[in-house]
C-alpha cells in the first residue's frame, strides 16, 4: 500500500513538472529513479555488482561525480562578489547561490563548459588557445520562470574576457522596453521602474548645522559623512539608500535634500559616445532594448546606437556609406534581430560598469538569478550576519 502511495506521488510529482514546462526535467528525474530501482532490485547482475568489493566502490564514485557535475550544469552554482558595484544589496566577499533552474540551464557549447570533464581538454597541446570555442549550437532548456524587472543575475559579460568573465547586475530593462533614465530615475514604457530599498544613488543635501548633522548620521547608521565633498551654502553631496534616505527627513539640521544628477559633460558621456546623444549615467535614452524578431528602420541615430549589438553580438557586419547601409555587403533599410537583449544596471548607480557604459547582454549570456548570500568573507574575516541572507 505503501509502495502505491509514494509512486503515486512521484508520478504527480513528475506530471506538475511537465505542466509547468519543465519535461526535460521530468524525464531525467524518471530516467535517474528507474536506473536507481534496477541497481537495487533482485536480478542477479545487480546483486553481484552491490556485493562486489571492487565493482561498487566504483559505481557509487560514478553516481557522485553524475550528481555533482549535473547539479552545477542544471541547478545551481556558487560565484563570488568582487566589487562594491552591487551595494548594498551585495558587498565584496560575498559567496552566492545562483539558481540557474529558475530562467532555465544554458547547455554547454563545448567541452570546457563541463565542469570535472574538462580536465581532460585542459591537458590536451594548446588547449589554453581555444578555451572560448563553441562546439555545439546554443541550447537552454526550459525555465519554471522569466526574467523579470529587477532582478539580480548573473552573466557573461557580452564584450570583454568571453568564458569565465562574469558579472552580478540587476536587470533594469527587458527585450522590447522602451528604456530611459531621467535626473537618476529609471523609466521603461514612461512609467518609472521601483527603486529597490538597496539601491544606493546620490542626494544633495543642504545642511544647517554640519557639525550636528554628522552625530545625527552616525547614531542612525549612515557612515562616511565626513568623506563627502562639501558646496558652496552648506551642501554637500551623499550617497544613501532608500531606506536611508527616509532616515533623513526627520532630522532638523537638514533645510532641503534632492536626488543629484551629473550634468551634461562631454567627459561623462556613456555608450553610445556620440554628441547627438550625450547621454550620462544619470540622464540616459530613450532606447529601445532588442527583442527576438523586432525590427528597427536603419538611420544614422539607430545606427550609432545599435552597430555594436548587430557587429559583436550577433556576428553581421553593418556599416553606413554616404547615408545608405549595408548588411553583410548588402544594401537594406531595416535590421530584424536575432536575440533578446536586457540592460543591466548595479545598485551602487553612481560606481557600477554596466549597460550604461557597453551596451546590451544576450539571452545566452544570462547563467541564472542570484537568490541567496551563502556567506561573507573578506580580509576582515567572516561577516555571520550576511550568511543565508536572502537576494531581493
Amino acid at each position: 500500500m505503501k509502495q502505491k502511495i509514494g509512486l503515486s506521488v512521484f508520478i504527480l510529482f513528475l506530471l506538475l513538472l511537465t505542466f509547468n514546462g519543465l519535461l526535460w526535467l521530468a524525464i531525467g528525474i524518471a530516467i535517474i529513479t528507474g536506473i536507481c530501482f534496477l541497481y537495487y532490485s533482485k536480478l542477479k547482475f545487480f546483486r553481484w555488482l552491490r556485493n562486489n568489493r571492487f565493482f561498487n566502490p566504483i559505481v557509487f564514485i560514478i553516481f557522485i561525480f553524475v550528481v555533482s557535475v549535473s547539479t552545477r550544469i542544471f541547478f545551481i552554482e556558487i560565484f563570488a562578489i568582487p566589487s562594491g558595484s552591487m551595494e548594498n544589496t551585495l558587498i565584496k566577499g560575498d559567496k552566492i547561490l545562483v539558481n540557474k533552474l529558475a530562467y532555465g540551464p544554458a547547455m554547454p557549447r563545448s567541452p570546457f563548459d563541463i565542469p570535472w570533464f574538462n580536465l581532460i581538454w585542459y591537458l590536451q597541446a594548446k588547449a589554453s588557445t581555444n578555451t572560448d570555442s563553441a562546439y555545439w549550437e546554443f541550447k537552454r532548456l526550459k525555465g519554471y520562470s522569466k526574467v523579470k524587472h529587477n532582478d539580480v543575475l548573473v552573466f557573461l559579460h557580452p564584450l570583454w574576457g568571453k568564458k569565465n568573465n562574469f558579472f552580478i547586475k540587476r536587470c533594469t530593462g527587458l527585450p522590447g522596453d522602451t528604456f530611459q533614465i531621467i535626473n537618476g530615475k529609471v523609466f521603461i514604457n514612461n512609467s518609472e521602474l521601483p527603486v529597490m530599498d538597496q539601491v544606493k544613488q546620490r542626494f544633495r543635501i543642504k545642511v544647517n548645522d554640519l557639525k550636528t548633522f554628522r552625530n545625527q548620521a552616525d547614531s542612525l547608521g549612515i557612515e562616511n559623512i565626513g568623506q563627502h565633498s562639501h558646496l558652496d551654502n552648506n551642501y554637500i553631496h551623499l550617497i544613501l539608500t532608500k531606506k536611508e534616505r527616509r532616515k533623513l527627513d526627520a532630522l532638523s539640521t537638514i533645510d532641503s535634500i534632492s536626488q543629484f544628477s551629473f550634468p551634461n559633460d562631454s567627459l561623462l558621456w556613456v555608450y553610445p559616445k556620440f554628441r547627438i546623444f550625450s547621454w550620462t549615467i544619470d540622464n540616459y535614452g530613450p532606447i529601445i532594448i532588442p527583442r527576438k524578431g523586432m525590427s528597427i528602420g536603419l538611420n544614422h541615430q539607430n545606427f550609432q546606437i545599435y552597430q555594436r549589438t548587430i557587429m559583436r553580438l550577433e556576428k553581421n557586419k553593418i556599416k553606413e556609406q554616404n547615408g545608405l547601409f549595408y548588411l553583410n555587403d548588402q544594401k537594406v533599410s531595416t535590421y530584424t534581430f536575432q536575440h533578446n537583449y536586457y540592460f543591466m544596471m548595479g545598485d551602487n548607480r553612481d560606481d557600477s560598469n554596466d549597460s550604461r557604459y557597453w551596451g546590451f547582454v544576450p539571452d545566452e549570456n544570462i547563467v541564472g538569478k542570484a537568490v541567496k548570500v551563502l556567506f561573507s568573507y573578506e580580509e576582515e574575516g567572516f561577516k555571520f550576519e550576511r550568511s543565508m541572507k536572502g537576494i531581493n
